[in-house]
């Protein structure tokens, strides 16, 4: 996950820009500089500040660490008593802000004044967003560490080892590498996953946060492969999320879960044989209406995910996994989706369709005499297995929607927000002035009515 999330948090807290550099200011002094965290609810900064004269004013600044367009800290402003000597505390709601993915890092630091007008910064202090009740164990391979705790310690080395092959995988295929170690989290159940998280949806089995070189994930507890392939699936969007990496620039989701699917191998037989038949009866969907958000109807997403797949492997195969990478560093420098595919391919959107239409065997795309229109990426996390149902007909993990590319906090699909505070208030006035103008000429016209009715009656007098 779509960023992004944490900017819009600290935007929700009360964000301001300001250089990370500092003017010389006198050595701080200041005690029992924490942050206790109410996993995954709260975190509390506290300190105690000093000072020779009374402090005046304090300023606490933090933030988090992720992948952003700029600097970003947020400001929050506790209150207190001046005094030489302050205890002061402020407590981050991410009930309120929208939760950061376990693992994530955060930093603070204290500015404050005192009455000489003399500014002290204390030293940025730093923490990691995770809960403490369990035992954390973590194992560490090249650029790959996994974290877990009630699990066995064979089967956390076997999803080390998924991981490590998702990885090599996506270099050897799509040219996806990381610049940095990727942290998996790993809970023994969907219940303790989702418990880690606020507000998402309960079958939730999986999240990629790709701004914080995270994923998360639950044991299914039934299918080792089913997790080997979530653990792939969910590196592959954190992969795509930093290469692509842009402030403007988006991802079809097609192409971004076409490459999670296509590095975890072959369709399983049963997205295979619903492929083929869409392909026999003519029930596919056209790629344009992949370019943003999945059905969540179960057959539509199975069907969506099985076809970006194949859409993937056709241009890896057929044009090779280095313009794949051109691709991407054309999305990722904000070009439209058909230009990036005409410059790179020879083809838009419409285009690709009808060569891997032709490539499997399909039926001739449909043409519109409209343009399609291209739907908004949005956050869809993965999808957790279905709890007792028999193997065969559990959802694969090729069906899972998958969070990393919407990096973001979004609003779900189909909630109404009120409007902007501002045009409420513009337009309240406007229909008051118009009244009042209205009212202006009414009164008028009966005043002048009234004056020449006295006129009218005062002529008839002097007759």
């Amino acid at each position: 996950m779509r960023t992004r999330f944490a900017i819009l948090t600290l935007f929700l807290m009360g964000m301001f820009l300001a250089p990370n550099n500092t003017s010389a200011a006198p050595l701080a002094d200041v005690q029992n500089d924490r942050v206790t965290l109410a996993f995954p609810n709260t975190a509390t900064f506290s300190a105690t500040l000093n000072a020779a004269a009374p402090i005046t004013s304090v300023t606490l600044e933090y933030g988090n660490e992720q992948q952003t367009c700029g600097d970003v800290i947020a400001k929050a402003y506790p209150q207190f008593t001046p005094s030489t000597f302050v205890s002061i505390s402020w407590t981050w709601d991410m009930r309120q802000s929208g939760s950061l993915p376990p693992g994530a890092t955060l930093w603070w630091r204290w500015r404050y004044t005192d009455q000489s007008g003399a500014e002290v910064v204390t030293q940025t202090q730093t923490a990691t967003w995770l809960d403490d009740e369990n035992d954390w164990q973590t194992l560490t391979g090249e650029d790959l560490r996994l974290h877990y705790y009630d699990l066995d310690a064979s089967f956390a080395q076997t999803m080390l080892e998924a991981g490590l092959e998702g990885l090599r995988r996506n270099k050897e295929q799509a040219g996806l590498e990381t610049d940095e170690p990727i942290d998996v989290y790993v809970y023994p159940n969907y219940d303790d996953l989702r418990d880690a998280i606020l507000y998402e949806p309960s079958w939730t089995g999986g999240l990629a946060y790709s701004d914080f070189n995270i994923v998360i994930m639950g044991v299914s507890g039934s299918s080792s492969a089913w997790d080997k392939a979530t653990v792939i699936h969910e590196l592959t969007h954190v992969l795509v999320g930093h290469f692509a990496f842009s402030c403007i620039g988006t991802v079809p989701t097609w192409l971004n879960e076409g490459l999670a699917m296509y590095s975890e191998g072959e369709l399983d037989s049963s997205m295979s044989s619903m492929l083929d038949q869409s392909i026999r009866s003519n029930s596919l969907l056209s790629l344009r209406s992949l370019n943003g958000s999945f059905s969540e109807l179960p057959e539509k997403a199975n069907l969506s995910y099985a076809q970006s797949q194949s859409v993937v492997k056709f241009l890896i195969d057929t044009y090779g996994q280095e313009k794949i990478s051109q691709l991407l560093i054309a999305l990722r420098d904000a070009k439209p989706i058909d230009t990036a595919l005409r410059e790179i391919y020879g083809f838009d959107t419409d285009g690709l369709e009808d060569a891997w239409r032709k490539s499997v065997n399909a039926v001739a795309r449909p043409v519109s005499a409209q343009a399609t229109a291209q739907p908004t990426p949005t956050f869809v996390p993965t999808y957790a297995p279905i709890s007792g149902a028999p193997l065969a007909v559990t959802p694969t993990p090729y069906a899972i929607p998958t969070s990393s590319f919407g990096n973001g906090e979004e609003v779900p699909a189909g909630e109404r927000t009120a409007p902007p505070l501002m045009l409420t208030i513009s337009l309240l006035c406007f229909c008051l002035l118009f009244l009042l103008i209205i009212g202006v000429l009414v009164l008028g016209f009966i005043v002048r009515k009234d004056n020449y009715k006295a006129v009218q009656e005062q002529a008839g007098k002097n007759e």
